[in-house]
């Protein structure tokens, strides 16, 4: 009787700690990192097509940051940010302007191909009619600028609309990085 008892109390505790580790699972997936696939190529060559990213919700967002965020017909895109709220933003001769000072994009050095131009000229006020991203909003785009449908196309994202920032590739294994 005394040794079921005691295959009983060790069943009970091992489906106790299992139930935690689950529940630590579950909120880790759930709340903290959440893996998401990658499809076209709109961020190529930072993120490969059918990669897997991990998002983490609730963050503060800063330039350059990647983002996952869901247009109005809730419709995913992963897109970097390049303009913060307050920031007047132009393109000229394929240079980043914020606020009139030049801002290095190095992310998109190891793509760019010297004759083409990734970044036609433009300023904000040209593409939205507004001289500064309203506050609540972010100006995004895509790191292969010719093929990236971003807020050329679409406008502002509102803060709302962010998911989360991008922390993780982890798929394919040849490509595991943290993304800064």
């Amino acid at each position: 009787m005394e040794i079921e008892s005691s295959k009983s109390k060790k069943l009970t505790e091992l489906g106790k700690v299992f139930l935690m580790a689950l529940g630590i699972a579950l909120f880790i997936r759930y709340f903290l990192f959440i893996p998401v696939k990658i499809e076209g190529r709109s961020m190529f060559p930072t993120l490969e097509p059918n990669s897997y990213i991990v998002y983490e919700p609730y963050t503060k967002l800063e330039r350059f940051d990647i983002i996952l965020f869901h247009d109005e017909q809730g419709e995913a895109f992963v897109k970097r940010v390049i303009a913060l709220p307050g920031e007047s933003l132009s393109y000229l001769n394929d240079q980043l302007y914020i606020n009139g000072e030049h801002i290095e994009e190095s992310f998109l050095v190891k793509g760019k191909n010297n004759n083409q131009v990734n970044t036609p000229d433009f300023t904000l006020d040209s593409m939205t009619g507004v001289e500064v991203v309203p506050e609540g909003s972010y100006y995004v785009l895509g790191d292969n600028r010719p093929r990236s449908k971003d807020s050329r196309m679409f406008g502002f994202v509102s803060e709302m609309a962010v998911e989360g920032k991008v922390r993780f590739v982890i798929f394919p294994f040849n490509e595991i990085s943290i993304l800064p």
